[in-house]
């Protein structure tokens, strides 16, 4: 089968405007164009669902999709059955991906014939301090 599109990244999103732009430029800059971003609002009480849409606004790969507070599981799950790309991946609405993070896992993923991959995770104080790198396998 034919995907048009690649991955499908799944966004959970609750009260997380202070973090949420940050978020979204590194995936709509992704150098894997073939993406869709699917963000789903669990009742934000903040204007995080005004970001959302200004991001869908100007970028016809985010989808979106608004519910009332159900958790952040009930969204990933509502994301998981909506998606149409050949695999998917989870991104927490307060993270940022490097620019090719979904094309290099893609290529692995292809590469390697395999159901997953992970990678490496770099964790940061609120003060942009690193405090260190964590490896996955």
């Amino acid at each position: 089968m034919e995907y048009s599109v690649k991955v499908s990244i799944i966004v959970p999103v609750y009260n997380a405007s202070k973090y949420l732009r940050e978020c979204l430029d590194s995936l709509i800059n992704q150098t894997l164009k073939e993406i869709e971003i699917i963000c789903i609002n669990d009742g934000s009480t903040d204007n995080s669902w005004e970001i959302l849409q200004e991001y869908a606004d100007k970028d016809d790969r985010i989808v979106l999709i608004n519910q009332e507070n159900q958790s952040q599981a009930a969204a990933q799950n509502k994301g998981l059955e909506i998606f149409k790309g050949e695999t998917v991946a989870f991104c927490d609405s307060d993270d940022t991906r490097e620019l090719n993070a979904y094309e290099i896992m893609y290529k692995n993923l292809k590469k390697y014939n395999v159901d997953q991959v992970a990678c490496n995770i770099r964790i940061y104080d609120y003060t942009g301090k690193d405090l260190h790198v964590t490896e996955q396998i």
